[in-house]
Formats: structure tokens, sequence, C-alpha cells
């Protein structure tokens, strides 16, 4: 496969903010502790900050972020693949791309967890701001990058285009303060403190909210 780096595009914003999902109420059982990697001599401190300032939960909850650092993400296949399998000659194709992304959230083995709006809100207030006036990176907000651009494709080829997302990576624990002791403690640390296994990715945006990443095309042989 030849690919051919097409540089950065600035590419526009088509898609509004999603609603994050709200982890369901915890009873308290095993089944329903939807914090990885905790016992049940443990709170479900991940339930408890989407639901904190309900006296069942925490008074309040903070992000403390460890790490952070901007990557280009993986490539994924944004068009629908076209072919001059058959021709003689060179031929022109308008071929429309596609790739949308959003913000995820994981634990320390990968696991996805979903977070409500109030506990992104507590993520983002944790991450470090961008510093810089040309990018910068929001938290639960999908973007989509699109456009339609003509290439050639030799006969006996087929190609297709890629696109990879700028991401801004941060790793980092949760901290919660219960208003009474919670299986012994007022205070909870999530997985641990000064740990790094929440994990929360989310897509970097141009300073006027374009997705921002590399887009690259590709042929090979039919």
């Amino acid at each position: 496969m030849k690919v051919f780096p097409r540089g950065r595009r600035r590419l526009a914003l088509l898609a509004p903010a999603l609603a994050l999902v709200l982890i369901p109420f915890s009873t308290g059982t095993a089944s329903a502790n939807s914090s990885p990697g905790w016992g049940d001599d443990k709170p479900d401190v991940l339930a408890g900050c989407n639901h904190h300032g309900d006296v069942r939960w925490p008074r309040s909850c903070q992000y403390h972020e460890v790490n952070a650092w901007t990557a280009l993400g993986k490539r994924h296949q944004a068009s629908n693949v076209v072919g001059n399998c058959g021709g003689t000659d060179n031929g022109t194709y308008a071929v429309t791309y596609s790739y949308a992304t959003n913000t995820s959230y994981s634990y320390e083995q990968g696991q996805s967890i979903e977070v409500s709006a109030g506990l992104s809100d507590t993520f983002e207030a944790g991450m470090t701001a961008s510093s810089s006036s040309s990018e910068t990176w929001t938290l639960g907000t999908t973007r989509t990058a699109t456009s339609t651009i003509t290439n050639t494709i030799r006969p006996g080829y087929k190609g297709a285009y890629w696109f990879a997302p700028w991401v801004r990576h941060s790793v980092g624990w949760i901290e919660a303060h219960y208003g009474k002791r919670t299986n012994g403690h007022y205070y909870w640390y999530y997985p641990g403190q000064g740990s790094s296994g929440i994990h929360i990715d989310t897509p970097v945006a141009w300073a006027d909210g374009s997705l921002k990443g590399e887009l690259y095309w590709a042929t090979w042989k039919c």
C-alpha cells in the first residue's frame, strides 16, 4: 500500500456536542459497582461522582491530572474504496471522506467507562488547559471531518482516504469527599492517590472549532 500524507487540513465542525450517558444508580452490590478494579469493601466512586451533591454520594469530586500529552491518533478508513480495476486509462474520481470522533474515558486496563456531563466538567476542570492560540480541546464535543476531493487512480488500482485525528491524552486519578464515613473513610482516591489509572482521550480542534488531523490517500492493486 502506498500512502501519501496530504498535510494538515482545517476541517469544518459539522456536529453538535452529544449528551454523555449517565452511569446507572449503584445499589452497593458488586455487580453494580461501575468503578473497575474495586472490591466490595470500597464505595463506587465513579457512580458517586456522577451523582455528587446528593447526600448519598460525595459532596465534591476532583480530578488530578498526573500527565498529559498530544499525539497523532490511529488512522481510520474515512471513505469508501473507489476502483479503476477494469480501466485502461487513468480515472478521475470525486471521493467523499468523513470521520467523526468524541472524548473517550477508560480505566488503566482499557475498560471503557461512561460519565455524566457533571463528571465530564470535573475532569475538564482538572485537565491542563491549552496554552496555544491555534488549538484547543473540549470534552464531550463530537468533531467531524468531511470533504470531497478529486483524485486520480491508475488502471488496475483502487484507492481510499484514511484520517488520523490529533488527540489530547490525560491520565490521573479522582479525589472524592464524602459528607460522612463511607466504608470507613471520608476521603476516597480512585483508583489510588497519585495514580494514572483514569485515561481521558479527547480530539484536538483548531481555535475555530474545526477538527485537527492528518488526511492520507492510499492506492493499491486490484
